[in-house]
């Protein structure tokens, strides 16, 4: 089983009954057709949530975590935007990043409360940690010892 594949069969477990796992959204505005993806939509409430999974046991997310989660909301504060969901949430796995996200004064807080987009703490189910800190361990590994050109 790839990263990829633990992490997204480990994603279904944390999100609530009834929700469509990566559900495709179809977009068009002026002329432009596109789509996006959510890792969880409710078709009858409209809620969309997004999983941002971290292993980080340090006090700050790194950049690119960081950078996962703001995509996320963006995504959402878009979907949001075009009438597609009628609330957001992000689900993220960590404590560092939860505690990170609930900060005052950073412009990504201010827009996720504006469009009152929410950040929620969820444990994985205890069988699955494991699995997930491996994957995303050997996914670190791998991303080192490729060469930069």
């Amino acid at each position: 089983m790839s990263n990829t594949d633990v992490l997204r069969s480990s994603e279904k477990e944390l999100l609530p009954p009834g929700y469509l796992v990566d559900h495709v959204f179809m977009i068009s505005i002026e002329g432009y057709k596109g789509t996006a993806e959510v890792d969880g939509f409710h078709p009858g409430s409209l809620d969309a949530i997004e999983i941002c999974q971290s292993d980080s046991l340090i006090e700050s997310p790194k950049p690119g975590q960081k950078r996962k989660l703001a995509s996320d909301v963006l995504k959402l504060i878009f979907l949001k935007d075009l009438g597609l969901i009628r609330r957001g949430r992000v689900f993220v796995t960590s404590q560092a990043m939860y505690t990170w996200a609930q900060q005052t004064g950073s412009w990504l807080n201010a827009a996720r409360k504006k469009y009152d987009i929410d950040v929620e703490l969820r444990a994985l189910p205890k069988r699955l940690r494991k699995q997930v800190r491996n994957a995303l361990a050997k996914a670190r590994r791998e991303h080192k010892n490729i060469p930069s050109y």
